[in-house]
């Protein structure tokens, strides 16, 4: 497949840069079809993957040796459930009232 280029006026996008009046490269991608004109696009199923941040550029990668200076992304912890204790009230005896 050739290219994939985008108008920058009026967002048509097309595989032959001759019909569009501002082409510019476009980038599609892989993961979830969604065309743009930036390589560096994070969707959502982009995101579930990914574990690292370079802390001198900003990318971001799935893989450590893919970056100059990575450091982790700190993943927000799933919040535990409070479990309610189920705690039984001591019986009482009740009373048996006399009759007189």
């Amino acid at each position: 497949m050739g290219n994939v280029y985008s108008c920058g006026s009026c967002g048509l996008t097309t595989t032959d840069k001759g019909h569009l009046c501002n082409p510019v490269i476009a980038y599609v991608c892989k993961s979830c079809g969604t065309t743009t004109g930036d390589p560096r696009h994070i969707c959502a199923p982009k995101l579930v993957n990914l574990k690292y941040s370079c802390s001198s550029c900003g990318r971001l990668s799935a893989k450590r040796e893919m970056l100059c200076n990575p450091t982790p992304i700190a993943k927000p912890k799933k919040e535990k459930t409070a479990k309610k204790s189920a705690t039984k009230k001591p019986a009482t005896k009740k009373k048996a009232k006399s009759r007189k």
